[in-house]
């Protein structure tokens, strides 16, 4: 009898331990299959880590969205909402401030206030984005070169953000690297 509550209690165990990054993937993975996928303008940095190997560190040249005058009393470290839509390239456009996330749409981000100095005259909600990207290891450094004319495509769904590929002149940074790779 002990024995059978041991088993249960066993089961029980390994299955909240899998549950988390169940988790974790599931709402990546909805992310990708719902969200809206938006184009931004990258700035390369290349390191290598010795235990997860080369990848490509990105950071974005539009991460910050600068707040109105109606949210000059806000705390620091308070969280937003910013609605999203696209220009006419599908890249990012940063379009309206919450509070509360909108109900219209799925596409928005979430982030929290910064300021600058001790006033709120110039305050931003800075926005976190994914910024590793792994590919090959042997391909990674060309990969940084090309990071000047790349494009992050990036899924937003419900505030949360899902790196889904770099782009280079209109096509994936592997297949672009593939390719040029070929004319040598």
């Amino acid at each position: 009898m002990r024995k059978k509550y041991l088993l249960i209690a066993f089961a029980c165990m390994v299955l909240a331990q899998l549950a988390f990054p169940l988790k974790m993937i599931l709402g990546r993975e909805v992310s990708l299959f719902q969200g809206e996928t938006f184009l931004m303008k990258v700035k390369p940095l290349d390191p290598y880590d010795a235990f997860r190997g080369r990848y490509v560190t990105i950071s974005y040249e539009d991460d910050e969205v600068p707040l109105s005058q109606e949210y000059d009393t806000i705390e620091e470290g308070k969280e937003l909402y910013v609605r999203v839509k696209k220009d006419s390239q599908g890249r990012l456009v940063y379009d309206q401030v919450s509070s509360y996330p909108p109900t219209d749409t799925d596409s928005y981000l979430k982030g929290k206030t910064v300021s600058y100095g001790s006033t709120y005259a110039e305050s931003w909600i800075k926005i976190d984005f994914p910024n590793r990207y792994y590919m090959n290891e042997n391909k990674a450094p060309l990969a940084e070169t090309l990071l000047n004319e790349a494009y992050a495509e990036v899924v937003i769904y419900k505030g949360e953000v899902v790196l889904k590929g770099i782009q280079v002149k209109g096509m994936p940074i592997e297949k672009y690297i593939d390719l040029s790779e070929k004319d040598y």
